[in-house]
């Protein structure tokens, strides 16, 4: 086969259909030089052989061949048709018992495909797991899509015999697996907080209020970084997407209230300067401290958080 490249869906899927129709498979002329060897030295009816068929696809269908191994299943399946047909007509026994056993014998094939696929594929299909675990399937669809296309893709040169390009094929597609799911991981961690900055910066907060904005776009791309390395600490991106949020948070209150003060006038620049004294005075009061509001706001505070901290220690 050509050597594994990423294709469109639809495009996967009518090559995968082309190749149902084909029904060829490696090992396919042993597989039927054994089921005519088979046939000869069975000693059942051609009947016998069709219900052991019909209980092998059974088989083949609660062990997911339809997924590990859809051409062994069905070849089994057109086999079993085949010499359902050939009964019915009233063929010789001796001729259909070897398109009975070779239903038979697909479905054994597909059971030790469906071995290697599991052992070969087993980083991508336990990577498969984890992006329907975290919902990529519904975040980044179209990517997990193409993704899934692509184990079907290697699935399928595994069923030809293709093991050592189905490995490379998984090798270049491991990486586009984690980045769908650092991508999806980001989506639900950080995107609300990427949509207050928008807004932020949208009030001008990365002009009046530079400090704050920077400090939350650091600590954005921090948390960005970390995800990117490893998106499975939990613990880790956690504590990043909180310092983050509070980053966040921190330069919207800044940015609203730098925004009151620079559209500030003559009218209303004393109603903030006696809203922050209010502030600080509701302090004072909880302290059962002097009234100190004719001392400048840096002193008043300093002086408030000094009696904080002798509360603090009495209180140990």
């Amino acid at each position: 086969m050509q050597t594994l490249r990423l294709l469109p869906l639809t495009a996967l899927l009518t090559a995968s259909l082309m190749t149902g129709c084909a029904t060829k498979v490696a090992n396919m002329d042993y597989m039927e030089l054994e089921s005519q060897r088979d046939a000869a030295m069975a000693d059942e009816s051609a009947a016998k052989s069709i219900q052991r068929a019909q209980m092998n696809i059974e088989l083949g269908k609660t062990e997911e061949l339809a997924y590990y191994a859809p051409r062994h299943l069905k070849i089994a399946q057109d086999k079993l048709i085949e010499s359902r047909s050939m009964h019915t007509s009233g063929d010789p026994d001796g001729e259909v018992k070897p398109v009975a056993i070779m239903s038979k014998k697909a479905i054994e094939a597909g059971l030790q495909t469906k071995k290697t696929v599991i052992s070969t594929l087993r980083p991508a299909l336990k990577h498969k797991e984890k992006l329907l675990e975290i919902k990529a399937d519904k975040y980044y669809p179209e990517d997990y899509k193409k993704i899934t296309a692509t184990i079907v893709k290697l699935i399928d040169l595994i069923e030809d015999g293709n093991v050592s390009e189905a490995q490379r094929g998984q090798k270049a597609l491991l990486p586009r697996m984690h980045a769908n799911e650092v991508n999806t991981i980001e989506f639900i961690q950080l995107q609300p907080i990427k949509d207050q900055l928008a807004k932020i910066k949208k009030k001008g907060g990365d002009s009046i209020a530079p400090s704050s904005w920077k400090v939350a776009k650091k600590s954005l791309k921090q948390a960005q970084a970390l995800i990117g390395k490893t998106p499975r600490a939990k613990k880790q991106i956690l504590q990043a997407t909180h310092d983050a949020q509070r980053a966040a948070d921190h330069a919207n209150i800044i940015t609203d209230f730098a925004n009151e003060i620079n559209d500030a006038n003559s009218d209303n620049a004393e109603a903030i300067a006696l809203r922050v004294e209010r502030w600080l005075y509701r302090v004072s009061v909880a302290l059962k401290h002097d009234d100190i509001r004719h001392r400048p706001f840096d002193e008043q505070a300093a002086t408030l958080s000094t009696e904080v901290e002798k509360i603090m220690r009495q209180s140990r």
